[in-house]
């Protein structure tokens, strides 16, 4: 989906969508992040996120798939490295890792368990791995099959299944910029907090904390999930 140009258009007008300093403040404070700290952003995307941690003090690495995202991000000065998020090239070296904005769940089972695990093995003893996410006691209580948005001049059209045998989201997307039109199609695993707690353990994670996007507790019709792993 990544590699479409309409999306990468989005991605890349995405700051004017939500306040990128406040998020980092609240991955600094959800994490226990200080000065020093080497931080592992998988995926990084143009770096939204990693560019105001490294300005906190942070020692950052970015990593994505996606070519024209990381151009970006080594623009903005960031240290980044082209890797599949389910075999990052590192062991033991990080304090913190973190995975914004959804991105966890695109793979099958296997696959997420593989991202995973991945992420704990990049992590030192102690570190943790912070997953934003849309969990399903987030989604499913306002459930909308269609929503839309725009992003520097593009506007994003959703239509949305939740498939109760899969647990899974499949979704279209249709992006309208004046005369183009683009469509590309999604499939996230929404898991429950329980679920995804499981999987974590599976991957060598021992410790848990479950906020919303405000960094309160995670509760049913939050708006989103923050979960802090613990290698």
């Amino acid at each position: 989906m990544f590699e479409l140009s309409a999306w990468q258009a989005v991605q890349l007008g995405w700051e004017s969508l939500e306040d990128a300093d406040r998020q980092a403040d609240l991955v600094v404070r959800a994490t226990g992040s200080r000065a020093g700290m080497r931080v592992l952003d998988v995926p990084c995307g143009t770096g939204r996120i990693a560019k105001r941690l490294a300005e906190r003090g942070l020692d950052v690495v970015g990593v994505d798939i996606t070519d024209r995202f990381l151009d970006e991000a080594r623009a903005a000065g960031l240290v980044v490295e082209r890797a599949d998020m389910r075999e990052l090239p590192f062991e033991d070296s990080f304090d913190v890792a973190i995975c914004m904005w959804g991105s966890f769940g695109y793979f099958d089972d296997v696959g997420n368990l593989a991202q995973a695990r991945s992420a704990c093995k990049a992590l030192k003893p102690g570190g943790r791995y912070l997953i934003d996410t849309l969990a399903a006691e987030a989604i499913l209580p306002g459930f909308r099959e269609r929503d839309w948005f725009e992003a520097e001049g593009t506007f994003v059209l959703e239509r949305r299944a939740y498939v109760v045998g899969t647990g899974r989201v499949e979704t279209r997307w249709t992006f309208l910029r004046g005369a183009d039109r683009q469509e590309q199609t999604t499939s996230i695993r929404l898991y429950t907090l329980h679920e995804l707690t499981d999987l974590l353990r599976e991957a060598g994670f021992s410790a848990f904390s479950a906020f919303d996007d405000e960094l309160a507790d995670f509760a049913l019709g939050s708006r989103r999930l923050w979960l802090v792993a613990t290698r």
